[in-house]
């Protein structure tokens, strides 16, 4: 046995002073509004309670019975002050909780030594118990972990034999946060800063703490961020020559009308000059600071794209038609020189005695002379503009050559790949015609080579189109290079590639082309700078050996390249007979799957996760299980991905979520269901919603709902699945991350969502022992969850020896067939009861 866990709170540093909001209360204050009635917590009313009986005739409480008696258990959140003539309030008693909030060493004795927003608070607090002779509330905001708190503070007087004022402190933190952020890190190349309002009393604020500020808001300050953060904004404004805090913000402050503002001020040299915006959330003021140069630089760009577009564009007078500038693309066009085309009008360009053709008010189709006589049809594109205060029409021209050019472009793109410029699809089906053809003329054979790329959508999901685009354009290049000049290669579409091989001698032939197209793509190891993995699988068939048609033979190829991409990455495969069967019973697989009757048909596994350092049961993972009428129990590994494919998993998945979450409300209550989610379940329905019913259906405790997903979730759609991971998070579901270490950008995830649990993929677990290389990413995963303070599950434990590396690495929990293979849920009562009645199973 094993000594159990000891429950240790970890509280992550950095608590940061933000300001004051104090609210005067008594135990009623002077609108009947109790203290009771202001806090969040029932604890406090308790205490209030308990003061209010403790109460002698006019007598307050007495020190003994309220400090050291009644709210003992309370003892980590509060705090004992003395309070005795001019000297500072003295703490007598601290709780760590107390401590570690307000950030107050071990050491510190005097409530002088708290940072200023507390010391604030607590004395207001105090001064406000004490002139009225009973409790007094004030809140707080107070930054930890990034996210600002409101702080509840209460001072309850007390009497002593002793001399001085006593007073007992109680502090905690109310359930909301504000995301602060969020608030600050939404641009790069604005200045945004978080304001906390300073009350000056009767809800109007006369200054403001700088609780957060980005590096571009410190720079239009001239300070840095270590210099500003946690100081008043009057200091800091002071500082580059503004005495005032501007008004638009005080009224701001003070819960008044929010309106964007000018600022300007000099900064050594330079002259600053600012719109100032301005927002609000939880009491916390987000301004932004927006450099007003940026403005006139767009306006030079906008000037920039008229001189420099590469379509001829000129502005002339709307009354006179005399032109006031031109382009260069427009000189050019035409013929003229600057001076000699601003020299003329718009009535010497445009050719007499046509009928102009207007297709709708700013377009029209005309013909326009050039300086040598030569005549152009054109489309002229106008609007209308201002030129020094007077109306002026601004023209774009589109010589209709260039149209013609473009037709010309439109019917290569019907025969070509635009991207990578080889055959398509129909360019290849006719090449397939003309070969079918020269086989009945002189029987030469000929071969179809199918290719399609390995880890192609992890490049094109990681580094974005761009890079898969210059991807196939490298593939396609290569293969040009492999083929023989009567080859043809064509891209179908994606990353499918084809290659026809006229005159096929003997099939050895195709074969080598085969590898060294593996060989040859494999080696691509970079695509616009960033390292990459891609390979190829390759599938083939034969004419006349495989298949007697063109119909038949594309079908064969793409049997023999699904075989190839099932077997392994980097594989070849020639068409085989079995394939169509093979294909043709997943068919059937896919055809009884969609017909299933799912309540009659499918059950639920369970497999049991377990604590490692204590050997109790953690909760079970829900596993789906399909018993067919006719085949009996299917592997998930083999219904799961067709499922999965023909989007079926999707009303499977809600099921699943429903079911489990009714099974598992029977369960006791401290135990954690784990349930897999789909990417198709994010892309089709609505998850969350699916979530929220499963709870409310079952009872079951939002908190006892684990979520799992694959990392594949985030690589598509990243931005839309991380909203629905928030989302079932605001519910109060956990959220686990199942697979981790085996995909490309794992750790960015951990940045962006806050997930509760990591499981450690099983093909690492495996070679743990023998493997230093897996111990190695088992224990940099293990430590990096520590880190994060996320949990770590390590999957497909089987052997003793696997379970002593894990305990010695401090893996939180496991799950595997050495505890137990996934149950049904007629045998989960007795695994429960066998664990609950043991307080370890790990010897």
């Amino acid at each position: 046995m094993i000594a159990a866990l000891r429950n240790v709170s970890l509280q992550k540093g950095a608590h940061s002073m933000i300001g004051l909001d104090h609210t005067g209360l008594g135990t009623v204050d002077a609108a009947g509004q109790s203290v009771a009635a202001q806090t969040e917590f029932d604890d406090v009313r308790l205490i209030l309670r308990r003061w209010q009986s403790a109460c002698g005739a006019g007598a307050l409480p007495p020190y003994e019975e309220i400090a050291l008696g009644s709210v003992g258990r309370f003892s980590d959140e509060i705090a004992v002050v003395r309070r005795l003539g001019d000297e500072p309030p003295l703490l007598l008693r601290c709780g760590q909780r107390f401590r570690a909030i307000v950030g107050l060493a071990e050491s510190a004795r005097s409530l002088a030594e708290l940072p200023y927003a507390f010391n604030l608070a607590i004395g207001s607090a105090i001064d406000k118990a004490c002139s009225a002779g009973e409790p007094r509330l004030t809140v707080c905001h107070w930054v930890v972990d990034g996210k600002v708190s409101t702080i509840e503070i209460v001072a309850l007087p007390l009497s002593c034999r002793w001399p001085g004022e006593y007073f007992v402190l109680f502090l905690r933190p109310r359930a909301s946060q504000v995301e602060l952020a969020s608030l600050l890190i939404n641009s790069t190349q604005e200045g945004i800063i978080g304001l906390s309002p300073i009350d000056c009393g009767h809800g109007a604020t006369s200054d403001f703490y700088i609780l957060s500020v980005n590096e571009a808001a410190a720079a239009f300050l001239g300070s840095s961020i270590d210099s500003l953060q946690f100081t008043r904004l009057s200091d800091a404004l002071t500082k580059v020559g503004i005495s005032e805090i501007p008004q638009e913000l005080l009224c701001a402050g003070s819960g008044g009308r929010i309106s964007s503002f000018e600022l300007a001020y000099g900064l050594g040299q330079q002259r600053v000059a600012l719109q100032v915006g301005v927002d609000i959330a939880g009491g916390v003021l987000a301004v932004t600071l927006t450099d007003i140069r940026d403005l006139k630089a767009r306006e030079t760009l906008f000037r920039s794209l008229f001189d420099d577009n590469p379509a001829p564009m000129f502005v002339h007078s709307q009354s006179t038609g005399i032109f006031l500038n031109v382009n260069e693309a427009a000189l050019r066009l035409y013929g003229y020189s600057r001076g000699d085309f601003l020299d003329s009008s718009l009535a010497e360009i445009r050719v007499d005695g046509r009928t102009n053709r207007e297709r709708d008010g700013r377009e029209l189709v005309l013909r326009h002379r050039t300086a040598d006589g030569r005549e152009l049809d054109v489309i002229e594109y106008t609007s209308e503009t201002l030129v020094d205060h007077q109306v002026a029409i601004l023209s774009t021209i589109v010589d209709i050559t260039e149209r013609k050019r473009a037709e010309a472009h439109i019917t290569y793109l019907a025969h070509h790949d635009p991207l990578t410029g080889v055959a398509n699809r129909t360019v290849f089906t006719r090449e397939l015609e003309h070969a079918a053809d020269s086989l009945e003329q002189n029987g030469r054979r000929f071969a179809v080579v199918l290719i399609d790329l390995d880890n192609f959508k992890t490049v094109n999901d990681t580094l974005g189109h761009a890079a898969g685009d210059a991807l196939l354009i490298e593939v396609t290049a290569r293969l040009r290079h492999l083929v023989r000049k009567t080859d043809v290669v064509a891209r179908l579409g994606g990353d499918e590639f084809a290659i026809l091989v006229p005159a096929v001698e003997c099939r050895s032939d195709v074969e080598e082309l085969a590898q060294r197209i593996i060989r040859d793509l494999t080696a691509i190891r970079k695509v616009d700078g960033a390292v990459i993995v891609i390979g190829a699988s390759i599938g083939a068939a034969l004419v006349p050996d495989d298949a007697a048609d063109i119909d038949s033979l594309l079908k064969c190829a793409d049997l023999a390249l699904y075989r190839a991409k099932q077997s392994d990455k980097g594989t070849f495969r020639w068409f085989e007979a079995g394939m169509d069967m093979r294909q043709r019973e997943r068919r059937a697989l896919e055809i009884e799957l969609r017909g299933a009757e799912i309540d009659r048909e499918f059950e639920l596994h369970y497999q049991p996760i377990i604590r490692t350092q204590t050997g109790k049961l953690r909760g079970f993972e829900a596993l789906l299980r399909w018993q067919n009428p006719r085949r009996g129990m299917v592997s998930p590994a083999d219904f799961i991905p067709i499922a999965e494919e023909t989007g079926i998993l999707d009303e499977l998945g809600r099921w699943v979520l429903a079911m489990a979450c009714r099974e598992a409300a029977t369960w006791p209550r401290d135990l954690v269901l784990s349930v897999n989610v789909s990417p198709v379940q994010f892309r089709k329905g609505n998850l969350v919603g699916a979530v929220g019913l499963a709870l409310a259906g079952s009872g079951l405790e939002a908190h006892q709902l684990e979520i799992e997903i694959t990392e594949s979730v985030l690589l598509a759609e990243s931005s839309t699945n991380l909203a629905i991971l928030k989302q079932l998070r605001s519910l109060g579901v956990r959220i686990a991350l199942d697979d981790f270490g085996t995909g490309y950008s794992s750790l960015s995830y951990l940045r962006q969502f806050p997930f509760n649990r990591l499981k450690i993929d099983r093909s690492f677990v495996r070679e743990i022992v023998q493997c230093p290389e897996s111990l190695a990413i088992v224990r940099a995963v293990i430590g990096l969850g520590t880190s994060l303070g996320i949990d770590t599950t390590a999957e497909g434990v089987e052997t003793v020896a696997q379970l002593e590396a894990l305990r010695a690495e401090k893996c939180g929990e496991l799950q595997g067939f050495l505890f137990s293979p996934p149950v049904a849920r007629k045998s989960v009562a007795s695994i429960i009861g066998a664990y609950f009645e043991e307080t370890s199973r790990l010897a």
